[in-house]
């Protein structure tokens, strides 16, 4: 089973399905005109708050989850990473994409004094991701293994030399892609609050779940 977060209109989980024809797809979405295009296209939608929701899977009953350009959008990402750790199965992999905040053209506008690109003030990015940053956090339960990171597109190149140039240096991209596998440690995403950089988190009232 393929789950794809914030599918948009699907551009992702149908070209999986192109490669293979028989899995099961499941989106969650919320926009409407997304949801009935995916259902147009045989997609299972579920429309729930990603931020709040348990999502409606069974426990380690997901082989594939993508997940391209929402953490971003995002306060509540302990709980959606919490939740893409329950419904992978052992060894599954997620794919996670996201802006990549130490790219090379956002180096060049802080070191100008400018808002980088990745994180406007009067858009809708709410956070901003480095590879080094965003691999910690991933990693830092235990529970979660950063396999491989890609990165796509690299100001001020064209599609050929972008994507040459952001495969050899993808911390300077414009986008980064983490390949996630789960691991079998015992422990749970949301037991990092019971470590000591729980202490550090004490100020903001993250999201872990009903009590």
């Amino acid at each position: 089973m393929i789950l794809d977060i914030g599918a948009g209109r699907g551009e992702d989980i149908l070209t999986i399905r192109e490669q293979l024809p028989g899995a099961s797809l499941q989106a969650i979405e919320t926009f409407p005109v997304s949801i009935e295009f995916l259902k147009q296209n045989d997609v299972s939608v579920s429309e729930i708050d990603i931020e709040k929701s348990v999502f409606p899977f069974e426990s380690e009953s997901i082989d594939l989850i993508i997940c391209n350009q929402v953490y971003e959008h995002l306060k509540e990402i302990f709980w959606l990473t919490s939740e893409i750790e329950r419904v992978l199965r052992p060894d599954g992999a997620a794919i996670i994409g996201v802006p990549n905040l130490g790219s090379l053209h956002n180096r060049l506008l802080l070191l100008a004094g400018q808002q980088p690109a990745a994180i406007h003030v009067l858009g809708p990015h709410v956070r901003g991701f480095t590879v080094p940053g965003l691999r910690k956090f991933f990693e830092a339960a235990g529970s979660l293994k950063v396999e491989r990171v890609g990165g796509s597109n690299f100001y001020p190149f064209g599609p050929k030399i972008a994507r040459l140039v952001a495969n050899m240096m993808p911390r300077l991209a414009v986008s980064s892609f983490y390949l996630l596998r789960r691991t079998n440690s015992p422990r749970r995403f949301l037991d990092l609050f019971d470590d000591p950089i729980g202490v550090e988190l004490v100020d903001t009232p993250f999201y872990r779940g009903s009590l």
